[in-house]
């Protein structure tokens, strides 16, 4: 064991390790991380600066933004850490407390425990004070993480429950008032209109009931030399959301189309928009019935027949260009649909932001439509595998809620088996060459047992999908028709990376 303010050898691997669940925050469009990423690294990294022994070490890092701590196999970061460390090029891993690493207790005391002293990795947890190689017991503070994690989670709770009241109240919980508004000094949960803005947020309505589309409209703004919302509180001395954009091309047409889709400025103040999906972690927008509005809760800039003018105009140009041609895939950053140059699928805000990750979305449609042809055929064939099965299975008098109950139950035995594992390699009744052999086992039972299970709900979800056509297995190219009935959503993501929601 090392002691510390040892000099470690210049091969000597860090590897920095940041974690950010949906609970903790969310994503804002247009970055590629969260702002609690760029935190936890840059306290790891003045840990790591004010220690002599690191100073000649090689540092790299892995993150998982977006992702809970709950499971440890399914984050990408994380396993490709874990695997560095397999191979040995990483012989000490730094996170700013336990529960960036994980959040089950148990699995992270068999790490701290069993699988880091086994590998020989030096495992170090800033806020937690936690060294292995100046301390032992790495199941205590796995239970410590425990006991912060049940307190974190209530005070994410009482925290949702607060804001919720402050929004059915009608009090502005933004930390910025939209354009057009200022917050009251003394009261920051009320807005009063701040005259030279709300004057062209006028001028914008007035232009869209004339005709002027959001394109002409901004371009006249920036001809005639108005700053921009982040320009105009940048001037005024604020805080603005993105401080360090550079190369800002003030107004653009999705910025004045938001303005006049925000209900606003007829004196409503709007809540609870926002959601992150459980899923990717990923920031969408609720349905706007879930949404809460009280309106007349500041004066009004625009009166509610001038707003409900305009969203008839939306509407119907909304409609014209649904009716002209159809956009398939969307920017997995900003959420914009891709457009096709030549055989490119492209983000149109490129042009306007040339700086940021939608730039680099440059996926071939090609390959793209191969790649959801591909997925869906294989979701339709195992579709189709399981219901034969179940259809066997009915046969013989079982039910698919009594499948469930069986792979469930299996499930759950293989889990209980394999945390047994880790106790007989404690013991040591195992060597550790068979823990390796049948935690390999285990992990590919599970595996199975989870897609089973996930099948056998799907197909119990999809009893009313009796019309999915079986032929598509033998199609080679995906058609409008194909993408209007099976196809939810395609994400493409700046590393040719994609996403698929299917409607089945």
């Amino acid at each position: 064991m090392r002691s510390k303010g040892t000099i470690l050898p210049d091969t000597y691997t860090i590897c920095m390790y940041m974690r950010l669940s949906n609970e903790d925050d969310y994503l804002p469009k247009g970055k590629d991380e969260s702002g609690s990423i760029t935190s936890q690294r840059r306290l790891i990294q003045n840990y790591i600066n004010k220690h002599d022994e690191f100073k000649r070490c090689k540092i790299i890092e892995r993150f998982d933004d977006g992702l809970s701590g709950r499971y440890f196999d399914t984050r990408p970061g994380f396993t490709d850490m874990i695997e560095l460390c397999r191979k040995g090029k990483i012989n000490c891993i730094i996170v700013k407390d336990c529960s960036r690493f994980g959040r089950d207790y148990v699995e992270l005391g068999d790490y701290l425990e069993q699988i880091f002293p086994f590998l020989g990795i030096r495992f170090i947890a800033v806020n937690d004070n936690y060294d292995s190689d100046l301390e032992e017991g790495g199941l205590d503070i796995a239970f410590k993480n425990l006991v912060y994690d049940y307190y974190s989670r209530d005070l994410s709770k009482k925290e949702r429950i607060a804001k919720t009241r402050l929004a059915e109240q009608g009090k502005c919980g933004a930390s910025q008032a939209m354009y057009g508004y200022r917050k009251i000094p003394g009261d920051k949960h009320s807005l009063e209109v701040d005259p030279e803005a709300a004057e062209v947020v006028k001028e914008i309505f007035s232009m869209r009931l004339k005709g002027i589309g959001p394109a002409l409209i901004a371009r006249e703004l920036n001809n005639r030399g108005i700053l921009c919302p982040t320009e105009y509180r940048l001037s005024k001395g604020l805080s603005v959301t993105h401080p360090n954009r550079k190369g800002h091309p003030g107004w653009i047409p999705s910025q004045v189309d938001a303005m006049l889709k925000n209900e606003g400025y007829t004196g409503a103040v709007i809540s609870h928009k926002i959601m992150a999906d459980p899923a990717t972690g990923k920031t969408k927008c609720r349905p706007k019935e879930d949404w809460i509005i009280v309106p007349d809760m500041h004066e009004a800039i625009i009166s509610k027949d001038e707003f409900d003018a305009v969203q008839k105009m939306r509407r119907t140009l909304n409609k014209k260009k649904r009716s002209n041609k159809k956009y398939h895939y969307r920017c997995g950053i900003c959420g914009r649909s891709l457009r096709t140059t030549s055989a490119n699928l492209y983000c149109c805000r490129k042009y306007d932001m040339p700086d940021s990750d939608c730039s680099r979305i440059r996926m071939k449609k090609r390959e793209a439509d191969e790649a959801v042809l591909k997925d869906l055929q294989g979701h339709i064939r195992a579709f189709f595998e399981e219901r034969e099965r179940q259809l066997k299975k009915k046969a013989e008098g079982k039910s698919p809620e009594d499948e469930l109950k069986e792979a469930e139950a299996e499930l759950h035995k293989v889990e209980t088996s394999k945390r047994f594992l880790f106790e007989k390699l404690a013991d040591r009744t195992i060597d550790r060459e068979t823990f390796r052999e049948r935690k390999a086992e285990y992990d590919q039972e599970i595996d199975v047992l989870r897609e089973r299970i996930m099948a056998i709900r799907d197909l119990m979800d999809d009893e009313s999908d009796a019309d999915i056509d079986e032929s598509i297995l033998d199609k080679d190219e995906i058609t409008d028709e194909i993408w209007e009935k099976y196809i939810e959503s395609a994400e493409v993501f700046p590393d040719d990376r994609m996403t698929i929601k299917f409607k089945f």
